[in-house]
């Protein structure tokens, strides 16, 4: 039987498991302490009418002039700068407004949204003081309790961790989760130069496994010094906007090397129940990577893994991986990873995905079982940061 006389699938009631917010820009000048309100992100202009993005007080020279208008370009077809696109100009119908947003739910047949930011997605490979990353993390995180505060629940907030002090990351950590955020995430990179996994980040696993609270890891453009995308030079000098299409095909090589060194470093064996989520990478290469890390753990080198299980073991007990919805060959991975593992994530409002997600939902779930397209759809987000 082919897809196309599959029957449809009905994909109301579904939840957003990464649906991101454009913040306003004036966020971090109003949420910041006083004392590091001069160093705020804002949205500037230039000479030529282009924005561009200021942190720490200091231009920013990863993102370029006119970057800021392409973020919420879903479904456009130029996102090239000019003075005319401007981030707010550019920001479509239910990214920044709540009530906006719970309007857009209703219109996809959506019950909820997991929300993930956009600025402040960009910042952290610019800014490398532990103190003031800190303090624009506690910024964002106040304010998306904010702006979730009045959703009943449909719009999930999820705090922003930065790995820049371990001991900060663990202290605002735990203010967040105690203070109603369902979940928190952090970068696949760290100043600090050491994995996730590694033993000075114990505390900040202990919380999130105290609290019950799932740790994603989430993409950003990476620090050059840091990027594994760039060790071609030809490709390195380029501009982030004839990068971009090279990066985005490559995004989950930087998240499974931060993924990997979970297993390396014994993490579900020290924190059996901690659950940890892998967003916006694409979700086809889990199979191959698990059978990997199963067949080296199987061979000589399994006394020096330090693992008490096989890495597939952890992974269908504590992991989970968010599918793009125009995966075309994620429905072959699913029965062999297990259909519980699998969250369905829109992107929405970024440029990297169409926005025909709702429709390439439905094409993506049709050759999968009515209860395995049901889990993806919701049931699996919802266990996870137990929703209700």
């Amino acid at each position: 039987m082919t897809t196309s006389t599959l029957p449809p699938v009905d994909t109301r009631g579904a939840i957003d498991a990464d649906g991101h917010i454009l913040e306003p820009p004036d966020l971090w000048e109003r949420y910041l302490e006083p004392q590091h309100r001069d160093r705020a992100i804002r949205i500037r202009t230039n000479a030529d009418g282009l924005e561009y993005f200021e942190y720490n007080g200091k231009p920013s020279t990863l993102m370029p002039p006119g970057f800021a208008g392409s973020l919420g370009g879903m479904g456009a077809s130029d996102i090239m700068p000019s003075p005319e696109r401007t981030y707010l100009r550019g920001a479509p119908f239910g990214s920044m407004d709540p009530k906006e947003r719970l309007a857009r739910l209703d219109q996809e047949g959506l019950a909820k949204a997991v929300l993930y930011p956009t600025l402040g997605i960009l910042w952290e490979p610019e800014v490398r003081d532990p103190e003031i990353a800190a303090a624009y993390t506690r910024a964002y995180n106040r304010w998306i309790m904010d702006f979730c505060a009045d959703s009943g629940g449909r719009l999930v907030p999820i705090a922003h961790i930065s790995l820049s002090g371990p001991a900060l990351a663990a202290q605002e950590a735990e203010r967040a989760l105690t203070a109603g955020a369902k979940g928190i995430f952090f970068h696949p990179f760290t100043w600090t130069r050491k994995s996730p996994g590694h033993p000075d980040y114990a505390r900040l696993w202990a919380i999130a496994q105290e609290h019950g609270a799932p740790v994603a890891l989430h993409p950003t453009v990476d620090p050059p010094s840091l990027d594994v995308h760039r060790r071609f030079d030809e490709l390195a000098q380029k501009e982030v906007f004839e990068f971009t299409w090279y990066f985005d095909v490559l995004v989950a090589q930087g998240m499974q090397q931060a993924f990997v060194s979970l297993f390396h470093y014994q993490v579900f064996d020290r924190f059996p129940k901690v659950k940890v989520v892998v967003l916006e990478s694409q979700a086809g290469w889990i199979g191959q990577l698990i059978d990997r890390m199963d067949a080296v753990t199987q061979g000589p080198l399994m006394p020096k893994s330090g693992l008490k299980e096989l890495p597939s073991t952890y992974f269908k007990r504590q992991c989970y991986v968010s599918i793009d919805p125009d995966e075309r060959a994620v429905a072959g991975i699913i029965p062999f990873v297990g259909d519980d593992r699998f969250f369905w994530a829109s992107d929405f409002p970024h440029p990297d995905h169409t926005a025909a997600y709702m429709h390439e939902l439905g094409e993506m779930l049709r050759p999968l079982p009515e209860q395995s397209q049901r889990r993806i759809l919701a049931d699996n987000v919802t266990a996870a940061y137990g929703l209700t």
